[in-house]
């Protein structure tokens, strides 16, 4: 026989109204009551009946991820682990790929904001949160990570990687490297901004002029790094700064196909993240990415606006690391 919610509330030693609530996330219901009453659904086996919750309380237990491109580890160890904290709660992600395109994201913003989802959790990839207001309801619950958007009235959680970048080239510079290429994304974005930046006042504190030609823009997403890398090599770089993960791929390989030795015929400095491995980059300086924090902390932040609408509006900054 199926185990129902009497059973858990028995199981637990709590009431039916508090297991209710634990579900549904209706009411505050304190971390030490609440493991005790998921302890006791995993035991017993309990599954909520998603139709009943829905009718019942008006939500879906869907949080929509906007993220521009799920093929880039970055953004699959954000929707993994951002997964991960909304499973216990309940909840489930539906997930959308924007490939950096903003037309994508604007249909898909108003498509899951008209009753698809309880909240969304936003990488965006447009200029301004003017761009985004009239797309969704007033106190629609949202989160935006990984960029800043101008105007923007909602919880951020923001990577700070100026000083990784800054850092890194620094190093360079001390190794006595003077003609370093800077390879970055789309410069819409305020992470490019941010890295490129760096890279400036990097070569300024050494009294290095900027040269624009030794900075190549490309669009955030794979197969777009390989001609840059090409021009810097023309140019005589001695060393490169690739700023963007899914950029850096393309890099390593092309060095790879030239016989390009690194930490001989050139020096890299690229982005990584936890657990992530390439045998090309063995001999590249890495920053490492908060991805797995960035993911962890959007999927409380969203739960938590969920459920206290009214909780005053944070941006966390969370750093990356220079390895």
């Amino acid at each position: 026989m199926k185990a129902g919610m009497k059973d858990v509330a028995r199981h637990a030693q709590v009431s039916v109204a508090t297991v209710s609530h634990v579900i549904n996330n209706t009411r505050f219901v304190s971390e030490e009551t609440r493991k005790k009453v998921m302890d006791s659904i995993e035991a017993l086996g309990y599954v909520p009946d998603p139709t009943a919750r829905s009718f019942k309380t008006g939500r879906k237990n869907l949080i929509g991820i906007v993220v521009p491109d799920i093929s880039n580890p970055v953004w699959a160890l954000i929707i993994e682990e951002a997964e991960s904290v909304l499973a216990k709660d309940g909840y489930k992600l539906l997930i959308v790929n924007t490939k950096e395109t903003e037309s994508r994201e604007i249909e898909n913003l108003k498509l899951l904001s008209s009753g698809l989802v309880d909240g969304l959790i936003i990488a965006s990839t447009l200029t301004d949160f003017s761009c985004i207001r009239p797309l969704v309801p007033d106190q629609f619950p949202m989160v935006f990570i990984d960029r800043k958007l101008p105007g923007c009235p909602c919880d951020m959680i923001i990577p700070q990687d100026y000083p990784a970048i800054h850092d890194g080239v620094c190093q360079m510079i001390l190794d006595g490297h003077r003609r370093i290429g800077f390879i970055t994304g789309l410069m819409r974005l305020s992470t490019s901004v941010n890295r490129l930046n760096a890279y400036k006042e990097a070569l300024a504190e050494y009294g290095i002029p900027v040269e624009e030609d030794l900075i190549q823009m490309g669009n955030s997403l794979s197969q777009s790094a390989v001609p840059l890398v090409e021009k810097l090599l023309d140019k005589k770089c001695t060393a490169i700064v690739a700023s963007n993960n899914m950029m850096l791929d393309d890099v390593l390989y092309y060095l790879s196909s030239q016989k390009i030795q690194l930490g001989t015929d050139l020096v890299l400095l690229g982005q990584t993240v936890e657990g992530r491995k390439n045998y090309y980059a063995r001999d590249v300086r890495m920053i490492l990415q908060p991805s797995k924090e960035i993911g962890q902390t959007a999927g409380k932040q969203i739960l938590e606006r969920i459920r206290n609408p009214e909780t005053p509006v944070r941006t966390t900054v969370l750093h990356s690391v220079l390895l």
